[in-house]
């Protein structure tokens, strides 16, 4: 019988974090799926079990994009998960979207919009490339795992665009995106602070639409392959990452 870390999970059963998810087995256009144990989405890291460390490192987890402002991070820091792991803090916006205080001091005024924050973090073209430009250059066995804080917006945007770029059509990636917050009501936590519906503050949910507007603005400009391109991530590098992407 297999260890349970050699499995092909689908939502890897951790009890410090809710959301951790594979990219893998998502069909592709031309034939084949997205390869299992190669990227993994994810809440926070920082209430990982010393059984959960040891469950992460064994599936193979070597490189990990924290996409939290550094602020946020070292409020919440993660869980070491060994010394022959890598970390990386990539911020793709400059303050912490699942605060709900500092939103509502921030739009007063206003209501805030999915799509104000993805664009936002779209226009983050360095950030990006970045993240796309340490992929690339990571151990082609390793397991690449990136996360925000509850793994929805930052890590959305990311998982999007490795699943566009590995050729999984929209509506697969609107799939995987709206998942994050049914995942997230095992968070007690989560469901006392953000589960109700709030008309002032609707960054609650994970609704397709959000998604949706998306991929739409990366398909406006010539689809993944395009503007991640346009972000300077290089053919060389867009390639590794499919590779590392396609079974």
């Amino acid at each position: 019988m297999s260890y349970l870390y050699e499995l092909d999970w689908v939502r890897l059963p951790l009890e410090g974090a809710h959301n951790v998810r594979e990219l893998g087995g998502y069909p592709v256009s031309g034939g084949g799926q997205t390869r299992y144990h190669r990227f993994l989405r994810s809440d926070g890291l920082s209430a990982l079990t010393p059984s959960d460390v040891e469950f992460l490192h064994a599936y193979g987890v070597r490189l990990v994009l924290d996409l939290r402002d550094p602020d946020e991070a070292a409020l919440n820091p993660d869980v070491s998960l060994g010394d022959d792991v890598t970390v990386v803090n990539v911020p793709l916006l400059a303050f912490d979207i699942s605060d709900k205080e500092a939103l509502e001091k921030r739009f007063a005024s206003e209501v805030p919009t999915y799509e104000f924050f993805y664009d936002l973090m779209l226009s983050k073209k360095p950030q990006l490339a970045q993240c796309f430009r340490l992929i690339a250059q990571a151990s082609k066995d390793a397991c690449v795992l990136f996360h925000c804080a509850v793994g929805k917006d930052r890590t959305g945007i990311l998982a999007m665009l490795l699943m566009a770029l590995a050729g999984c059509d929209k509506w697969d990636c609107v799939s995987n995106y709206i998942q994050t917050r049914v995942n997230l009501m095992r968070h007690d936590w989560y469901v006392a602070y953000w589960g109700r519906d709030d008309p002032q503050n609707p960054l609650n949910d994970s609704p397709a639409s959000a998604m949706e507007f998306t991929w739409d603005q990366v398909e406006r400009a010539g689809g993944a392959e395009a503007f991640l391109r346009d972000c300077g991530v290089t053919d060389a590098e867009l390639a590794a990452v499919r590779e590392r992407l396609l079974s």
